[in-house]
């Protein structure tokens, strides 16, 4: 027996060290609470059993065997409460700690009423209880968190309980021999086997507390790039605003710019009709006049339309929603926009089998009157300006060219000719390069595309291609 306790003893001694160890590792890394369980429950352990050791060698300790197994106990219920914080779950420590009392009590009772022999294999059980218990909580920690450490544990709690229930076993079904003539050889197995787990059980807590730490730093982590997206997002939200304030104050200085004076000559032109009017009997001076009022008052009506879709078209959508458009019914519209002089020039050449497309009527009437006003612009007066409409089978779509026989596109242009702001090599023609730019932002909006081809032998093909995605359309 006193090898036995002995074996007790050095167990205990040995085990003192590591509540210590976990305790400077983790108090400044990991939530004091629960390591304050820990270590405390691991403090109790080593005690205990160096209590119930001592009892072979002071004599005067018999009367502690109680204490020392409630110091065992209550240090197993510190664990087991310690883990269930872990696990996010209420630790119910009083209830442990009762649990841990009437075990004791419970020893004591069958030692009195059954003798050694069943306490001995109760001795064994109630920790096999506790072990099992550890063991429950820590797999719901692995599955909870995936921990490496956790598994651990509770690979290490079931080994415990495996080995308890092992030596209850013995204890029961094996006529013990005097324990005083020698070694107890499957106690001692016993007593060092448990003796490892304990200590690896220490650092299975340090891993799963390093575990605790790695995921709360990759939380951070996470929450700090979520944190610099969300400013990024502001900052490109900060950026679109300050755009689409400087577009706006871009489109009220060229709204400015090209309005007033039109205007002003708009005004001019019909007082001087009036006056002409009022002074002359000249039917034919009078309607030059209101003509050319007509004129100027139109230049105004097609610059607003295009600073008002350049505008709208910047910032609005990458697709607009398109209907069953008359394509005969459009483009007599079109040369309706255009001033006596220009509609005359312009001849339309349909060589679409189709008598309607998938179009948004209003964007391509804008497209192709900026396209008929450069033509005739741009193109020496004689000449005719062909507005030419094709099917395409590859791609699926409608093609509308406009071809002059002006002096063409200069080939340094040609690469920017649907840019914002370029214009032609004629400082006469009045605008400021958004004509072209709508064209081809109305082709994009219609899925198509707006290209520039040269017209031989001299003059300039501008061409719209505008996907139909039904296949029926022709």
């Amino acid at each position: 027996m006193r090898f036995i306790h002995a074996i007790y003893i050095a167990c205990g001694t040995l085990y003192l060290a590591m509540p210590m160890m976990v305790w400077v590792l983790l108090h400044q890394r990991h939530p004091l609470r629960p390591l304050r369980l820990w270590c405390t429950g691991a403090l109790l352990l080593p005690i205990g059993m160096v209590l119930q050791g001592s009892r072979s060698f002071v004599p005067e300790l018999t009367a502690t065997v109680p204490a020392a197994q409630a110091f065992i106990y209550a240090g197993a219920a510190l664990h087991l409460a310690a883990l269930r914080l872990e696990a996010q779950q209420p630790p119910h420590l009083a209830r442990l700690l009762l649990v841990s009392a009437a075990a004791v009590g419970l020893l004591a009772l069958v030692e009195y009423g059954f003798g050694p022999l069943p306490r001995g294999a109760l001795e064994n059980l109630m920790p096999a209880l506790f072990a099992i218990a550890l063991a429950g909580v820590t797999h719901r920690l692995a599955r909870a968190r995936g921990s490496r450490s956790a598994r651990l544990l509770m690979a290490l709690y079931l080994f415990d309980a495996l080995v308890l229930l092992a030596r209850m076993t013995q204890r029961l079904l094996l006529l013990p021999h005097d324990l005083t003539a020698g070694p107890d050889l499957p106690f001692t197995v016993a007593a060092v086997l448990l003796l490892v787990s304990a200590i690896a059980s220490n650092v299975g807590y340090i891993g799963l507390a390093l575990d605790r730490a790695r995921r709360r730093e990759f939380e951070q982590q996470q929450m700090l790039q979520g944190m610099h997206q969300q400013q990024v997002l502001l900052e490109a939200t900060a950026r679109g605003r300050e755009m689409v304030a400087g577009e706006r104050a871009r489109t009220t200085r060229l709204l400015a710019h090209e309005v007033r004076q039109p205007l002003h000559n708009a005004a001019v032109s019909l007082q001087q009709a009036l006056a002409t009017l009022e002074g002359s009997d000249d039917r034919r001076a009078s309607a030059k006049a209101i003509a050319q009022a007509q004129e100027v008052i139109r230049t105004v009506s097609a610059t607003l339309d295009n600073t008002v879709a350049a505008t709208t078209l910047l910032t609005g959508p990458e697709a607009v929603p398109t209907i069953d458009t008359d394509l005969p019914l459009l483009l007599e519209l079109c040369l309706g926009d255009l001033p006596p002089q220009a509609r005359q020039r312009v001849r339309i050449d349909y060589r679409a089998d189709a008598r309607s497309a998938q179009l948004e009527p209003t964007l391509l009437r804008l497209a192709l009157r900026n396209l008929l006003d450069n033509a005739t612009l741009y193109a020496p007066a004689p000449t005719p300006v062909l507005l030419r409409v094709l099917d395409s089978d590859q791609p699926l779509a409608l093609v509308i060219e406009v071809v002059d026989e002006g002096p063409g596109i200069p080939p340094a242009l040609r690469e920017r000719v649907f840019d914002e702001g370029q214009r032609g090599d004629q400082p006469t023609v009045p605008g400021h390069g958004l004509g072209l730019f709508v064209v081809r932002r109305v082709a994009q909006l219609h899925g198509g595309q707006a290209q520039y081809l040269p017209n031989a032998p001299h003059g300039a093909i501008l061409r719209l291609t505008l996907p139909q995605a039904d296949p029926g359309w022709t």
